[in-house]
């Protein structure tokens, strides 16, 4: 499996390529060639082709939650696929994996960072141009990759959570590989969850958001604990993971860097 990043926080200067509050990921195993989540703008799609990434034979979306920097450059995404329609290219229909509440224009926004915006996408109007498919139930992608569905909160979470929340998961020969948004839900209820839908305990790395930024020094001493327990061989945070909780953690668990361009394989 192979993973690009097409946004975040993070640039490398040398690659001229934009960055800005968000993520998205390019992700490609076998024939599965997957976005997740699609940033703020559509600075995910213009990196895409600085990187020489073909947004045409995409065969998945995942949308991880309904917070505008996740989601916010999805109807960038619907209207290039619908240029291609226009001019008459034909491609395969492409999947959206998302939890229904992404779709339902009364979820509150009460639990929202400031600066952060839920968006509400309309159902009928996606379904124009994707086949949705949207449960709160985990799910198997193919025999590797699984979806969370909504996660359980076994671990207290205390700012910020969001029931819509999703993550995606990788059975490599390694162990897990965990790729998540954001992790309003709490990284070890993800981490739970994870091994609970796949049935294994090894987790090799966890790449994405952790959501560190309102949480304690004592909260982020805590996760580290957990994570250390975990024995997990690599941790790249991303996007909502500020730097005195990368260095705190680092303390438990081996963290590496990331920036947009930057890619990561596994077997």
């Amino acid at each position: 499996m192979k993973l690009a990043v097409l946004v975040d926080n993070n640039t490398n200067l040398e690659n001229c390529l934009i960055p800005e509050h968000g993520l998205s990921f390019y992700i490609e195993d076998d024939d599965k060639k997957i976005i997740f989540d699609c940033g703020t703008t559509d600075a995910f799609i213009k990196n895409a082709y600085k990187m020489g990434i073909d947004l045409e034979y995409v065969t998945d979306i995942i949308l991880s939650h309904s917070h505008d920097d996740h989601i916010g450059g999805f109807m960038k995404l619907k209207m290039l696929y619908q240029k291609f329609s226009n001019i008459g290219i034909e491609f395969r229909t492409k999947n959206i994996y998302a939890h229904p509440k992404i779709f339902e224009t009364e979820l509150e926004n009460n639990n929202s960072t400031p600066g952060e915006k839920n968006i509400h996408l309309e159902k009928e109007e996606i379904r124009k141009v994707f086949n949705i498919i949207d449960t709160k139930k985990a799910q198997a992608i193919t025999d590797k990759f699984y979806l969370t569905g909504e996660i359980p909160v076994i671990h207290e979470v205390k700012k910020d959570y969001t029931q819509d929340e999703i993550a995606l998961i990788y059975k490599s020969k390694a162990g897990l590989v965990i790729i998540s948004g954001c992790s309003h839900s709490g990284l070890e209820n993800i981490i739970e969850q994870a091994k609970a839908v796949t049935g294994e305990s090894k987790i090799n790395t966890i790449i994405g958001g952790i959501y560190l930024i309102n949480r304690s020094v004592e909260e982020v001493h805590e996760l580290g604990h957990y994570l250390k327990e975990q024995n997990i061989e690599y941790i790249y945070p991303c996007h909502c993971t500020d730097l005195e909780s990368k260095i705190i953690l680092s303390r438990y668990v081996k963290i590496a860097e990331v920036n947009i361009g930057k890619e990561f394989s596994w077997e």
